[in-house]
């Protein structure tokens, strides 16, 4: 061959390799649009049940049961706790969701369960859960069609509950 054939060549090569680029740049900007799209577009909906074992006088609810979630949103969740007895009690919440699977991607950043919690007669009060919910969980295989999460807290007389911890 000769050098200008060589140039020639060269250049053609270098054309298409700067083309490819180019179509690969646009296509990976296409791609994450899409999925900053399907992220924005992606909500989960949550149910909050509440519920007091019957050895603990208490009134407890969620000041919103159904809620929407947004993966990578930040939620806080209001719940009114009320001690509608004559004496001061001391209560302890467990908490629980379901599908299990959100486990990997479900963060609580600030919660009131499995702390001592204590009402004076006729008291109430309002508790915060401050939960993530890491936008990783649109997309895991297992994860990432769950559109409906139930999130459960129960209230357990304090000395009762830590008697069943021994």
């Amino acid at each position: 061959m000769t050098e200008k054939n060589n140039k020639t060549v060269t250049i053609i090569l270098i054309s298409i390799f700067v083309v490819l680029i180019v179509f690969a740049f646009i296509a990976i900007k296409i791609f994450q649009k899409k999925q900053i799209t399907a992220l924005e577009n992606h909500f989960i909906n949550v149910s909050l049940i509440t519920s007091v074992h019957p050895s603990l006088p208490w009134k407890f609810s969620a000041k919103e049961p159904n809620i929407k979630i947004k993966p990578g949103e930040v939620k806080t969740i209001e719940y009114i706790v009320e001690n509608p007895s004559d004496e001061t009690t001391f209560g302890v919440a467990t908490f629980q969701y379901h599908p299990k699977e959100l486990g990997n991607y479900f963060t609580k950043l600030n919660c009131f369960c499995f702390d001592k919690q204590t009402l004076k007669a006729g008291e109430n009060n309002r508790y915060s859960l401050v939960i993530l919910i890491d936008p990783e969980v649109t997309k895991d295989s297992k994860t990432k069609d769950i559109k409906e999460v139930i999130m459960q807290f129960t209230f357990f007389n304090y000395d009762e509950f830590k008697k069943g911890q021994t």
